[in-house]
Parts: C-alpha cells; structure tokens; sequence
C-alpha cells in the first residue's frame, strides 16, 4: 500500500494502528511517538499504537481532511484473537460516506468546504491535435452531479482554473504517461490527493441505467437520463462512470432519486493557485487558525452557520462575471444589517437534511430543525423592516414560501414529540400519540408509584425521612435502589424483594415501551425525511443570507472605510484611490499608508515598480488584486473610490519558495507560473509579477524580466504591475509603450534608511539594498567592501538616459553600433595587441569629439 493510506483495526472497544501508519497516527494524534509500543520476537518485531474511540476520531479528521491521506479500517469476522480480519470500511479526502456510520455524520460538514470529488479522463481530439478532458464532480452532502468537457493544452491550462474553482478534496484519474504526469503536477498545486485507478473503471457500460436510479426527474419527465444535455458528452461520461464506482453510489439506496445533473459553470473570474497563494486568500492546508490577519477568508468570515462558512469559501474561489449579479449582490450588501443572533442560533441545516434524507435522523434532529423553522417568521420581519425590493425578491419570498412547506413539519413535531421531556434533556415520543404507547406509559406510571410507595414503608421502618435521608433511585440499566445519605461515605444504595420485583416489572415495561417507540421513531423520521428537499433549498437560503450579513459586518464595522466598488464592462481602466489591503491594516501596532493604483489602457496599462526592500512595493500589488477579488465577489472593498473593469482572469507570481518535495527549486517554480502566466492572460486580464528572474544570473534574470514585460505589455496588453530590482527595466516607458514607473518612496536620512511606503510615480533611483543590510545588522566591514565593490561594479544606464535628451541618446546608441564594428574590424586586421589598441585609443578620441551628451556620460563612468 503507498504510504498516504493508513490501515486502522477495530477491536471492538479500542482500535489499533501497526508499523509505519502506527508512527503516522501517533504523530497526527499526540505529536510524539513515545505512545508506540511493540509486540513479536526479534527479528520480527512490529510497532503498534492503541486509541481509544475519541483518538480515532481525532486521526480520521485529521487525515482526511488536513493531511488528506486515505483509511482503511479492518474488522475481525471472527474473534478480536483471530487473523481473520476483512475491509469493512474505507474512505478518502472526496468519499466520505462509509466512515460517517462508525464517526458519525457531517464528518465534512465542518469542513470550510463541501466535500467534492473529482474524476478526470483524457483523450487526443482528433481536430484540434490538443487533449480532450472530461470532469465529473460528485457533491454527496448536496446530491449533485457537475460535468464537464472541454479542449485544453498539453499543461491543462483550463483544468486548473476549474480544479481551482470546485476545490475538489481528491481527484480520480487513469495513469496515462505523459498526461497523467502533467494532470499531477496540476493537483499538486492545488493541494488535491490523486488516486489511481483502473483504466476499466472509466467505461460508461450500465451508466444510464445507474443514472435513471440516482437522478431526480419532474413529475412529468420520463425517467430517462438520456434525456439530459449533459449525457451527451462522452468523455464526460466516461469521467461520471468512474466517479459513481468510485463513490459506491448505488450501494445506498438512499441516494436513489435525489441527485441532479449540471454542467460544471466557467464564466468565473478565473484564479489559478500561485494566485490564490499569492494573495492570501484562503488559509494553508492544515492551518486552524482564521484570523482575519492570516487571509481574505478569515477577514470575511462572519458567518454564523456552518453552511454560511462553506458558501462564502464557494464565492471566494468563483468570483462573478455577470456585472447584473454582482450588482445584486452589491445592493443587497450596501442595505443589510440583521441582527447576527438570528443567524447565531441556526443549526447546520444542509447536515441535517442529508441525515433525514439517509433515514439516520433521531428525535433531536427533528427537534432542531423544528427550533431553526420556528425562528424563521422573527427573520422574515426583519428582513420585510428594509422595504427593499431585491431584498424581497431574493430573500424574503423563497424564505417566506418555504416557510410555508415546512408548517406541516412542526405540526408534526408539537403532535409527536413530548416537549416536556425536551425541556428535562429527553426526546421522547408523546405516549398520547399512540394507543400501545399509552398503555405502556401508564404501566410505568403505576410501577413509579409503586416503587414511591415502597420507599415510605422502608423509612417508616428505618424511621428515615423519605426523600431526605432515605431517597429512591431510577437507574436506566439497574432499576429501583434505596439510597440511605451519608454526606461522608457517599451513602448506602439497597433494594428489597418487594423493590426487586418492581424493578424487574419495571424494566420489563421500559423495555417494551423503549421497542415500540423505536417503531414511532422509524415512522416519523420517514415522513420527515419527506421535508428534506424544502430543508435544503431553505439552507441555501439561509447561507446566502449568513454570507450577505457577514460581508455587510465587515464593511460597516471596520475602521476604515469600505466602498462601494464601480464596475463596468469596459476594459479601458482600472482606478483604485487610497487602496488598502484588508488583512495588514488590522495587524496590531500597524498604521497603514494607502496608496493610488491607475491603469489606463491608453497612458498606463503596466507599471514597472522599482525601489527599496520592504518598500511596499509587495504590499501595494497585493493590495490591487484582493480588491479585484473583492469587487468580483460582491463585496465593499476597502478604498476610498474604486472603478474596477469586469475581467476574465488575475494571476499572479508574488514571493520566494521551492518545492523541496517535488524537486522544484524557487527558480524553476517562478518559471513555471510566469508561464502559466502567459499561457492564461489576456488583454482583459490583471497580471501582478514580483521580482522575476532573481533566482538566476543577473543579466540573465534581467534578460527574462524584460522580455517578459514587453510581451505583457506589447503584444498580451493586459493591466500590469511589475515589480523588479532590475533598474534597466525602467527604460521600458521610453519605449513607447503604454509602460509607465512608479517607486516606493523612501530616503537615506543621516546614514539611516526612512522607508515612507508611498508609491509615486518615477523611477527609483537605488534599491537601497546596503541599507536594508544594515538594518538586519551585518558587519561593518561587510558593508564597506560591499559598497565599493558595488561602485566598481555599476553602470546605471538608465540614470544616464534620464540625464540627457532622448535625441542624444538614439544619436549616441547608433555611435556606439559604430564603434563596436570598427573596433572588430580593427581586431580581425591586426595581429599585434599594441597595435591594436593604439588603433581603438585612436577611435575613442575621435568619438569623444562628437560631442554626444549621452556618449560622454556612458565613458565618464
């Protein structure tokens, strides 16, 4: 087995993990292998770990969900002393269903996202000479099935923009050479486990008819799933086929008729990984901690229902392009301030409608849906306060109809359920509502009293004081005992024969009483597992709602202002006045400097960003693309004005890292995504770049940074921030080629560095590394070889440029052409060096007296 799949074994009252899965488990569970002990005789000897039933809990979340590894978990057929241990269980990052019966449901519900697996078949198109890729996607906590089929190139450009999107938990693929290998690379970076499997599994032999059982139809519809557009893509297909064997959908036949079909949505903003990376938007795998200084997730995470928490990840991963939507949404924010208990209280509605829908609900599942409904018609009257009409349309109504639907359900509920005992901690069935049920409670009524009549006799004749000194004691598995109080021995517990045989009367009773409410029970989580597709729909809602509500906190109760951002459907500019990004400015003991950001298609469509290390320069990019981000969600972003184009894509390639793991150094990965970059871009895309190229030579990385710029900006003419160290890139703007400079302000002042985290426009004139070295405390004769080799070293061309007129600079480049061709001239026709030179000198003198500002200058320095 590969080392990601942990074997687990029940015995019964503890489970047990052996060899290598035992290191694993102990490290995942206590942080330290010093609970791992060993059995056998030498040679032979195997490590082992024992976990209670609460560490085995703890393990399965943890694999699943943070490490995303998979687990098997073994059962004795036999006894727990035998060998005969088979499968009996088994689960992945994207399958999850098996295991919710021995850890319990919702296992991903507390996840930030719904658990989705996917499938991915490729084939050769035929036309296009490129890969035809099928993707299914099967969401189990939301019965839906998503598919997808599309052309894509050899590096599965748009297979990662939807990998992105859906953030599946696993993938399902065939090993295929070359194309696998490239399809691994795609879910590596997006932290997606891939699980090989049976080319044979990808066959759609049987699959329609699979579909006809799984799939949902109208009342009017003939069951035939052919009769879906989505069926209609066979490489698709192909993918749904291994998705439904790989989920053993059709083994529960609760599934049956409650799955639709949909095709996988891509007119979202698209996001690849580097840029969700690079823009913090979401937390590190495995990272708990949410703070709204750690990413854009934690910052608008206000949500009140675990069902708001996983739309509002949704969103964030498929921002809107429909400017009708995001103006909706807009709207709704700009007007909606609820009263965040309202939403406090509501249950994880969507969790237990698919408990109702599995038939594995109890009475207080019913119960907290029946609570969740009853808060609903507060809500409506606080939503109707606002008098809005997108508010009514897209609130109000569909909340106020399926309050309606589930009206009967609390009938149900008060009718069935005694809510009394609720109050005591018991859910229990009324015993009014059934005939045999009322006999059997009066039954026990009458032993209660019985048992209470026993207990005055025994204190008469302990001469006690019932119910102080001597008391009565119901024990769920024992029955009836006395209980003499002793506040120093803990008191004596006994029982007479006459109590005995009430007791035994009484459990006899409890226990038929017990069997027949189990069969009341069946019947009314049937006709309640009725009222889960109306609680469905009314969680969607109620989500959205909880997601609106938290965006509208974050905008009204910040310190800073939030705006309303203006979008339009031209891409001509882009204008961000007073720009801040969210998470820093919220860092204690910060006291954040906003800035402008302007492109403009005709003046400023890139901007090259030079200037000093810890400058802002970073900051001010990121800043830009989270309020992209923002506007594109629906959200208030936090400027003071904001005029943002509907865009097609972001990338972005911002700080330093390698892949040890994957044999990636920080080059080769900055590589990779700038060409994804390229790949992915186009003239209505916003492209951020941070220091490209420092990974390698210096004129090497300059030489990549440059060419890499001017094909953005010449031939892609997409909105561009370009942060370099590389000064010579500033001479890009007298190119004539919508390229402009701008710096990150800041001063040297009595030998100390002043960072003012201002961007202006203009080129830096230093980076003022010496002086960042200083700060981190490096030795002084460190510094002092370093800056005169520095000076040794420079020939700021571009500060030459900037010195003399653009006529005297084309002048003295083409003076310079003929020097160097004169000076090879004189190299090839002269076999003696002193000749040589004296020949150059000669040739030199002669330029000199051209009296060419820009010549001078270059051979001043």
């Amino acid at each position: 087995k590969p080392p990601t799949t942990v074997r687990i074994f029940h015995r019964n009252e503890y489970y047990s993990v052996h060899g290598a899965d035992a290191t694993t488990a102990a490290r995942e569970v206590f942080s330290s292998t010093s609970n791992i002990k060993r059995m056998g005789i030498e040679p032979n000897k195997l490590d082992y770990l024992v976990l209670s039933k609460g560490n085995f809990e703890i393990l399965i979340r943890k694999l699943l969900l943070v490490r995303r590894y998979r687990v098997e978990i073994f059962v004795s057929e036999g006894s727990v002393k035998s060998c005969d241990w088979s499968l009996r269980y088994k689960g992945s990052p994207g399958y999850l269903s098996q295991l919710e019966e021995i850890v319990g449901d919702g296992l991903g519900s507390a996840n930030e996202q719904s658990t989705c697996l996917m499938a991915v078949n490729v084939k050769s198109d035929a036309i296009s000479k490129g890969r035809l890729v099928g993707i299914a996607c099967v969401y189990q906590n939301d019965y839906t099935l998503s598919v997808s089929e599309f052309t894509d190139d050899v590096d599965f450009t748009q297979l990662e923009s939807i990998v992105v999107q859906v953030a599946p938990s696993e993938c399902v693929a065939a090993p295929a050479d070359n194309d696998y290998k490239a399809l691994k690379k795609v879910m590596d970076r997006a932290s997606v486990t891939v699980t090989k499997v049976k080319k044979s599994e990808f066959t759609t032999e049987g699959l329609i008819q699979d579909l006809n059982r799984l799939l949902k139809f109208k009342e009017d519809q003939q069951k035939d799933a052919n009769g879906f557009q989505e069926t209609k893509l066979p490489v698709a297909m192909s993918a749904l086929a291994a998705a439904v064997r790989y989920t053993s959908l059709l083994n529960d036949d609760t599934n049956f008729g409650r799955f639709r079909i949909s095709s996988v949505k891509a007119d979202y903003l698209q996001l690849d990984s580097s840029a969700l990376s690079a823009l913090n938007v979401f937390p590190e795998l495995g990272d708990t901690n949410t703070s709204p200084t750690r990413s854009i997730y934690g910052l608008l995470d206000r949500c009140r229902t675990q069902h708001g928490k996983r739309l509002l990840c949704q969103l964030l991963r498929q921002p809107l392009r429909d400017i009708n939507l995001i103006n909706e949404r807009l709207d709704i924010i700009q007007l909606l301030q609820l009263h965040e208990d309202h939403l406090r209280r509501m249950p994880d509605l969507q969790a237990l409608a698919r408990r109702l829908a599995r038939k594995k609900a109890g009475l207080q599942d019913c119960y907290r849906i029946y609570q969740a409904i009853n808060r609903i018609p507060v809500l409506l009257k606080c939503l109707s306060e606002f008098n809005d009409p997108t508010i009514h349309s897209v609130l109000c109504e569909p909340i106020a109809e399926l309050n309606n639907d589930l009206e009967k359900f609390q009938q149900m509920i008060e009718t069935t359920i005694d809510l009394e005992a609720v109050d005591r901690g018991d859910f229990l069935v009324k015993p009014s509502f059934d005939e045999e049920l009322q006999v059997l409670a009066n039954d026990l009524e009458k032993l209660q009293n019985s048992a209470e009549k026993e207990l005055n006799k025994a204190a008469r004749d302990l001469d006690m004081e019932a119910g102080k000194t001597i008391k009565l004691e119901n024990n769920p598995q024992h029955g009836f005992k006395y209980t003499i109080v002793d506040a120093i021995k803990g008191g004596v517990r006994f029982r007479n024969s006459c109590l005995g045989d009430i007791t035994e009367n009484y459990l006899q009773a409890k226990a038929a009483y017990e069997k027949e409410q189990d069969k009341v029970v069946a019947e009314i989580i049937n006709i309640a597992s009725t009222y889960s597709e109306c609680l469905y729909c009314l969680s969607n809602i109620i989500s959205k709602l909880d997601v609106l509500v938290s965006l509208s906190v974050v905008a009204s109760t910040s310190s800073s202002k939030y705006t309303r951002p203006v979008l339009t459907t031209s891409i001509q500019d882009l204008v961000l006045k007073d720009v801040r990004h969210p998470c820093l400015e919220l860092q204690e003991g910060v006291s954040y400097i906003p800035n402008d950001v302007v492109l403009e298609r005709d003046s400023s469509l890139m901007h090259i960003v030079t200037g000093a290390n810890m400058g802002g320069k970073s900051t001010w990019m990121r800043s830009c693309g989270v309020a992209v981000i923002l506007a594109h969600v629906g959200s208030f972003v936090p400027a003071e004005y904001a005029k943002i184009p509907i865009l097609r894509s972001l990338c972005a390639r911002i700080g330093a890292s390698d892949r040890e793991e994957k044999g990636q150094s920080t080059f080769m990965l900055e590589m990779l995504e700038t060409a994804g970059i390229l790949r992915n871009a186009t003239a209505d895309s916003l492209v951020l770049i941070d220091e490209l190229g420092r990974g390698t030579s210096t004129y090497e990385g300059c030489g990549i940074a440059w060419a890499i710029a001017e094909k953005l900006s010449k031939e892609i003419q997409c909105f561009c921030l370009f942060a370099t160290h590389y000064h010579e890139l500033t001479r890009l703007a007298s190119c004539g080629s919508r390229v402009v400079n701008s710096q990150a302000l800041a001063d040297v002042v009595d030998g100390r560095l002043v960072l003012l985290h201002r961007v202006v426009q203009g080129p830096a004139a230093k980076s003022l590394g010496l002086h960042v070295a200083k700060i981190a405390d490096l030795p002084e004769d460190i510094l002092q070889f370093a800056e005169e080799k520095q000076a040794e070293l420079e020939t700021d061309l571009c500060e030459v440029e900037s010195e003399v007129r653009s006529e005297d600079t084309s002048e003295g480049q083409a003076f310079i052409k003929e020097f160097l061709i004169k000076c090879k001239q004189i190299q090839e026709k002269n076999e003696s060096d002193e000749k040589m030179m004296a020949e150059i000198k000669k040739l030199k003198q002669e330029m000199l007296q051209t009296d060419n500002k820009y010549v001078a200058a270059l051979l001043s320095r």
